[in-house]
Order: C-alpha cells, then structure tokens, then sequence
C-alpha cells in the first residue's frame, strides 16, 4: 500500500489531512438511468465526494428543473422506503444552495402524507427550505398529524415570518408537547429577560414528554429537548441558570429520561464557558453511580470529553478501567490526561483493534507524561511483526513515535519496512526513525538509499551529522518556496552550531511566507538572531495563537523569547481571562473544547517563563 501525504500527515498531528481528489469524469444524465438508480440504493448520493453525487450536483446546477431533477423526483413515491428516505435528504441538501425550489416544494408537500414518519419530517424541512414562509406556515396550519408539525415549528426560520412572536405564543400552549417546547424555546430573546423564569419552567414540564421525540432521523437537527434548551442558554450567555438547570435535572428524584437531559445541559455547558468542569464534574461523577446504565454511561463520556473534567475525575475513572461497558472511555480519557493508571488498558485496547477514536491521544499524552514505555511498545511490535506486508498500520505507529528513543527496540520492524518497501514510501517508517533519534543508528544506511525529505530529516535525527541537513539545503535555493522540511533543517543547524550565510537567506525566506512555513521558521530565527529579531517576531506571532495547532507551536517560540515577548503579555492575559471556549475548528464541539483547554495550558505555561 503506498503511503501518501495524507497518512503521514495523519502519523504526525493525529487527525486527517485533506485529500487532493479530482472531479469524477461527468456522465451526461441520456439513455441508461441505471448509475443514478444505484447510486439512490446504495446511498451513495449521500456520501459527499462520490462520483454520482458529483454528477447530480453538476446537472442540478446547470439546470435546477431539467432532467436529473425530474428523474430524481420519481423516487420521492418509490415503493421501496429506504429510497424514499435517501431521496429526501438529497433533496434537502440540493435544496440549501437552490431555495424557492417550485418543483421540489411541490414534490415535498405530496409526501407530508407518507407512510414513514421519517419520510414526512424531512419533507417537512424540505418544503421549508425550497418554498416560500407563506407556504410552510400554511402547511403547518393545515396539518394535524404531530409529526409532521413538529417537523415544521423545528424548521421555519421565524426571525423571516411576518408576525412570528404571536404565532409562537400560539404555539406555546399547542396540545402536542414538542411544538410546545419548540415555541419555548424559539421564543427566548435578550429583550425580555423578564420572561425567562416562566419559560424555562415551560421547557422543563415538557422535557420528558419530549424524550426521544425531537431527536430522531429526518430533523434539521437532531438535539434533545434538554439540548436546545442548553443551547438557548448558552446562546443568552446564561451561565449560572445552566449549571442550576443541569443539576437540578440531574437529580436522583428525577427520571433516567430527565437526568439523562441534565448531563445533556452540563455537556452543553463545558463546550461554552472554561469554568463549567470545575461546576459540573461533581454532579457527574455522583452519575456514575446511577443504576441505569444510559446514564451512567452518559456521565462517563461528558466527563471524558473534557480534558479538566477528566483530571477532576481520575480516581473515578480509574475504579471503573475494569468496567466491560465503560472501560475503554475511562481509559481513553485517564491516558489523555497523562495518567499512568490507563497504560495497561490502553495496550489492551490496541491490541484487540480497538476503534476508540482518541487512542492516539492517550498514548501521545502518557508518553510525555512519561510512562512506562515496556508495555506499550511490544504491543506496537507484536502488531507490526503479525502485519508484515502493511506499510504502516497507523495506530501502533503513532505508538512508537510518541514513545521516540524508547521505541528502539522496535528497530527490526522498522527497518523490516524499509528494506522490504518496492514501489511503497515508507514516510511513517521513516518519521517514526527519526523520533527515535539516535538510538535507531542502525537504520541510518537504509534511510541512505531513500533520495525523500522524509528520509532526510530522519537520517539527520538518527545520526546527528551536519552534513545531512547543509547538503539537502545546498541543492535547494536560497527562497526555497514550499518546503516540506527545510524549516525543521535549518533549525536542527540553528540549534546545533548555527547557520551559514547562505542558510540564513533561506530562512528569512521561509520567515517571509505567511502560514505554517513563517510558524516553523520562527524559533529558528530566533536561535539565529536573538533579540535583534524580537520586533519582527512579536509582529507576527500573536497571529497564530488561537489556532489549536499553530497556537502551541507560536507560544514555545514566545516563551523561549522570556522577557523578550513581554509586549505580548497582555494578548496572553486575555487569553487566559475569557470566560468561553475559544472558537477553533478542529473537528467537532467536544474536540474542540480540548483543544481549547490544551491552549490554555500552554498560555499559562508561557506566560510564566515570559513574567519571569
């Protein structure tokens, strides 16, 4: 198997690396209908970059009404219903970049009476999204099926119906439970603080009623009742009302369906304001003694989620590592917190192919914590030595790589890799060699024979040698662009003995080039020029720091700065004065909360060498 960019990438920072695909060839929508009837049954127009979705889009947007479109309308009455149900959600995908969809909204209001109440919610929101207000408001009033109402108070934007707030009232008082709730909460404005009590006791009468209503397949989205209630509060910056709400639902006198919305809330509550652990973790962790098993599992995985939750937690995370259900989240949470308690399970985990998503995590987070590495890099080797014509099987790589010189041992398999590689690129083999550092010496004659950046940087780590980096940059120019490692070149020469002339060009070069070149260049310049630097420096650091990713790496340049980077002290303050969640896109709310609790850490730790 070749080992593309992407993988290494996925090797270094532990998440995925955007693919480069190129566009399908299109198939003019004449004769044979038979690729877009099996690209419905198979759901494959649902899954974004498929050929057949890409082709849909294409004719659907070159004309909207023509015949893909029409085609694509029969299966709205298919017999079969799974067709029905992918149709829909297709259609409400097209929908959002084509609104006010006559010949959709016609198509969408025929089927409020289908047999699937799936079916008849997303034709719900369908219809919203490709007619007019006028005609979702009249639908709404017309229909008395529950589901389909629902459908409809979830969908509309009210802000753009003429007369919204007295519809809403109306609504509120609905004999259906979930429009009632859904009226609450969309009726909810900073305007009127006044009325906030009396809505959240509304919301909270129906919140059982509600259990499992509002959160099914086909709604715009799928939350909870406690969800959107939280998310109301959060959106109103009601701090201290969310955290009495969640632990008054999560109270034993209530229903498992109740408490289980209470753990909802303090979730809801830990991804928005920075103090909510310290708030909820103790209610959490009474959870984790409920008798029902949901909850129970609930109040593990909200604990888990935060990384200062996980830390409050840990004893109690570790007396349930043995727990069949809740064991592996326990574990995967303790290891992420560098708690040396979830090593053994860990290595269960990896070895029984464990899916866990933050495995990674753990491991990387235990060995700096520094951990035993025994236990964790045999199973990386037993795993690698049973797999022996997989280039790179990514978790027990990673393994290795987070545990650097200590992986030693798995030199055998490594250098397996590379001296039985044809055709493939071993760049995990190769990046997990230069983790390892000198002790993989070894390995430093088969790193020769690879002409990669991979194998040069992990020959330079390996042997330590000068001459490595000084020859890959001789053949490079003196603005060498793009470059995968010359950054991580010219600081290894930075750190060991400085740069040539020459070598300085180039890295006032890559200084120059906004983006992740200018970040990695930036300690080395550092190292080169000291304080004579510092202004240039301090202009465009402070750039980086709310990046998840780049925001660690712009601190350790600052706090190696010490004193140098005081100007930024009061950038830092703010950072750590804020009362929410940082806005960082890293791939979901929960990883995103960790992301912002790992920043803030790492402001911390800076701010200190900086004051000192």
């Amino acid at each position: 198997m070749l080992v593309r960019d992407y993988q290494v990438h996925d090797v270094l920072e532990g998440r995925l690396a955007p693919r480069r695909v190129k566009g399908p060839a299109l198939v003019p929508p004449l004769g044979d209908w038979g690729w877009l009837e099996a690209g419905v049954v198979s759901g494959d127009v649902l899954v974004p970059g498929s050929d057949v979705r890409s082709q849909i889009w294409h004719w659907v947007e070159a004309d909207r009404d023509g015949s893909v479109t029409r085609r694509l309308l029969t299966f709205t009455t298919d017999h079969r219903l799974s067709a029905r149900r992918i149709i829909f959600e297709l259609l409400c995908e097209l929908c959002f970049r084509n609104p006010h969809w006559l010949l959709v909204a016609d198509a969408a209001e025929s089927a409020l009476n289908d047999g699937d109440p799936q079916v008849r919610r997303t034709a719900a929101r369908l219809l919203v999204g490709a007619a007019e207000p006028d005609r979702a408001m009249s639908a709404l009033e017309a229909s008395t099926d529950p589901v389909v109402r629902i459908a409809f108070v979830d969908a509309i934007p009210w802000n753009e119906v003429p007369h919204h707030r007295a519809i809403l009232e109306r609504l509120r008082s609905d004999l259906v439970p979930a429009v009632r709730l859904l009226a609450n909460v969309a009726v909810f404005s900073r305007d009127n603080p006044a009325a906030w009590p009396a809505l959240d006791d509304a919301i909270r009468a129906d919140l059982e009623p509600c259990a499992g209503v509002l959160n099914g397949s086909g709604f715009r989205t799928e939350q909870t009742g406690g969800e959107r209630w939280a998310r109301a509060l959060t959106l109103l910056d009601r701090e201290q009302d969310c955290y009495a709400w969640a632990e008054r639902l999560a109270s034993r006198s209530e229903s498992p369906q109740v408490r289980l919305e209470g753990v909802r809330v303090a979730l809801a509550a830990m991804r928005e304001w920075r103090a909510a652990p310290g708030r909820v973790t103790p209610m959490l962790i009474d959870l984790l003694q409920d008798e029902i098993s949901d909850v129970r599992s609930a109040a593990l995985h909200t604990l888990a989620a935060s990384l200062t939750a996980s830390r409050l937690a840990a004893d109690e995370l570790a007396a349930v590592l043995d727990d069949p259900e809740l064991g592996a989240v326990a574990a995967t949470a303790l290891g992420s917190v560098g708690d040396h308690r979830a090593v053994p399970h860990l290595v269960r985990l990896m070895l029984s192919g464990s899916d866990e998503p933050r495995l990674t995590e753990a491991f990387k987070a235990v060995a700096r914590a520094g951990a035993d590495p025994q236990a964790p890099v045999a199973a990386a080797r037993q795993i690698l030595a049973a797999l022996p014509d997989s280039c790179a099987p990514a978790l027990p790589m990673r393994v290795l790589a987070a545990f650097g010189p200590a992986a030693a041992a798995a030199l055998p398999e490594l250098t397996a890799r590379l001296e039985e590689a044809e055709n493939d690129t071993p760049n995990c083999a190769f990046y997990v060699l230069g983790r390892i550092g000198p002790a993989a010496a070894a390995a430093a004659a088969l790193l020769r024979q690879y002409p990669t950046q991979g194998a040069t940087l992990a020959l330079l780590r390996v042997t330590l040698d000068r001459a490595v980096a000084e020859q890959y940059l001789a053949g490079r120019p003196e603005r060498p662009g793009r470059d995968g490692i010359a950054s991580a070149l010219l600081t290894w020469l930075a750190e060991h003995g400085g740069l040539t002339a020459r070598q300085h060009k180039q890295l006032r070069s890559l200084f120059r080039a906004p983006g992740f070149g200018q970040l990695t260049s930036a300690g080395a310049l550092w190292l080169q020029e000291g304080p004579a630097v510092a202004a240039e420096l301090l202009e465009v650091l402070p750039d980086y720091l709310y990046d998840d990713l780049w925001g660690r790496k712009a601190l350790r340049v600052l706090a190696a700065m010490g004193s140098h980077a005081r100007p930024v002290l009061d950038r830092l303050d703010r950072l750590v004065a804020r009362r929410h969640r940082l806005g960082i896109n890293s791939g979901g709310a929960d990883a995103e909360m960790r992301a912002d609790e790992a920043l803030y850490a790492a402001v911390i730790a800076a701010r200190q060498k900086i004051a000192e």
